[in-house]
């Protein structure tokens, strides 16, 4: 203790002002310095949160924005389908049209060959009906005797069917 008299200090009064010392370092850190570090840690801890949760709605965002982008493809995709499709169907449509169109055609082109064909048919019966007439009356006049009308038309009936026969031969 003669050093601490000899540079002025009281003993008692040196561990005094430690111990005082000691109980406003204990006060201080229970008091003061243990609540502020908690709030610090408290709000280093929030911030730790709020940067977390921006990087996970930073990644949503971006995960939402490959979806969207994916959507737009795969709806343009669909898109190109579709019309590819309806191309299709509207060639295969054109083609069918055509097709019933062309058989209508045909079927309007033989059925007025059918008529025509009829139509001659007929006129050629009439024709020869007319000429067998004609041909029994010139006969009548001819022969001066009438024979009866059946037996004309067969007469004439077999000169008209070897008419076209010799026609053909020249």
């Amino acid at each position: 203790m003669g050093v601490l008299t000899t540079l002025g200090i009281d003993g008692w009064s040196f561990f005094w002002h430690t111990v005082n010392f000691v109980v406003l370092i204990a006060l201080l850190t229970k008091f003061l310095y243990t609540p502020v570090i908690s709030l610090l840690d408290e709000r280093t801890r929030r911030i730790e949160e709020s940067l977390a949760a921006a990087e996970q709605a930073r990644a949503q965002v971006a995960q939402a924005d490959a979806e969207r982008d994916e959507l737009l493809a795969s709806a343009r995709r669909e898109r190109q389908e579709l019309l590819l499709e309806a191309q299709q169907i509207a060639e295969r449509l054109k083609a069918e049209a055509r097709t019933v169109a062309q058989q209508e055609a045909d079927r309007i082109v033989e059925t007025a060959r059918q008529e025509a064909e009829a139509e001659r048919n007929q006129a050629m019966a009439e024709l020869r009906r007319e000429v067998a007439s004609l041909a029994v009356q010139a006969a009548e006049r001819i022969i001066s005797k009438s024979l009866d009308d059946q037996a004309h038309r067969q007469l004439v009936e077999d000169f008209l069917d070897e008419q076209p026969a010799s026609a053909g031969r020249a």
